[in-house]
């Protein structure tokens, strides 16, 4: 997406009035200015919207800095979200010389994504990359490669903790479980079995699962049933969930297909209906919140992790200063029927 032009050191020293030697020593706090100069030029800086203090060495350097995002084109929902912080982002930096290039890769596949990042990594034509990874696991040696060749890399909503990477920005998804497991207990009541839809275990399902499991162990009259766990294309197939929905008073969609397992469970039409809680927020969660289908689910501040993503990034190639931070925990909210109009 096209960006403006920024003011080059010189360029913004015409517009005050003052030589660009003087004003890289006002940004730079380096002495031997004027205090009547000092203060005209930072009134200017105020009022040009400029930000001295994340921008300095930025502007006084001339440098451009270019970095891509890459995430998987699924859950559209989630990622549309996403977007929105990044854009946010974006608009507040682009007059810094930041440059985002926003890349979907495939679905939920592995090798479409890897090929996206060596690309990228090999072009030369970035400084960063924000990276969602579909495997954490199997991407860790690539986001090595990347940091050993120069170019900074943080991870996103998904993390790999055993690579390289600058830092993550993301939930803590072994709490998401655990905040799942909390609630469904509470909302079984005296009810005594408790169910777990998954997709593939990658790091992120692991972490939920070893949260969801702790707590549900805390309460001696609850006994966990499976888990269920599918396949992608098994969402699809009500005949995948109907045995187990007929075993279990409670279940825990670990995975982003909420929407799609309360439509099984609603057309299922069971004279007792486990409680159903799960993750984000859709149109058709709503709807079926509203219905009585979803129970609860977990929001996890997506808008903010796009934002702080790209910030956190520009605050480190600006600085060049090693990462202090290295993760970066967005909120979790438990979202019912009644808040559940704030998150749609």
């Amino acid at each position: 997406m096209g960006q403006e032009r920024r003011l080059t050191l010189k360029e913004l020293a015409k517009q005050i009035g003052v030589s660009a030697a003087t004003l890289d020593r006002v940004l730079n706090n380096r002495g031997n200015v004027k205090r009547q100069t000092y203060d005209k030029v930072m009134e200017k800086i105020k009022e040009l919207n400029y930000m001295p203090n994340k921008s300095a060495s930025f502007l006084s350097r001339k440098n451009d800095y270019h970095m891509a995002m890459v995430f998987p084109e699924l859950p559209e929902y989630f990622w549309t979200q996403v977007e929105k912080g990044v854009q946010i982002a974006i608009d507040e930096f682009r007059d810094y010389g930041l440059h985002v290039s926003i890349i979907r890769s495939e679905k939920y596949e592995l090798e479409p994504q890897k090929k996206i990042v060596q690309e990228l990594i090999d072009s030369g034509n970035y400084d960063a990359i924000a990276l969602s990874p579909n495997d954490p696991q199997e991407m860790a040696d690539l986001i090595d490669h990347g940091m050993d060749q120069g170019v900074a890399v943080c991870t996103f909503n998904s993390d790999s903790p055993l690579s390289k990477r600058l830092f993550y920005v993301g939930c803590d998804y072994r709490i998401a479980g655990r905040l799942a497991a909390d609630a469904l207990c509470k909302f079984l009541g005296g009810k005594t079995r408790v169910g777990l839809v998954m997709s593939y275990t990658n790091f992120q399902m692991q972490q939920k699962i070893t949260g969801f499991r702790e707590v549900v162990s805390e309460y001696d009259h609850i006994e966990m049933v499976g888990p269920l766990k599918l396949r992608q294309e098994d969402y699809d197939s009500p005949d995948a969930f109907a045995d187990y929905f007929r075993e279990v008073d409670g279940i825990y969609v670990s995975s982003a297909r909420l929407d799609v397992v309360a439509k099984h469970l609603e057309e299922l039409e069971l004279e007792h209906r486990p409680v159903l809680i799960g993750h984000d927020m859709t149109e058709e969660t709503y709807q079926y919140m509203k219905r009585g289908i979803v129970t609860a689910t977990i929001c996890q501040d997506p808008v903010n992790q796009g934002y702080l993503t790209v910030k956190a990034m520009f605050d480190h190639l600006v600085s060049g200063h090693k990462v202090g931070l290295k993760e970066n925990i967005t909120k979790l909210e438990l979202v019912t029927k009644e808040n559940a109009r704030y998150y749609i």
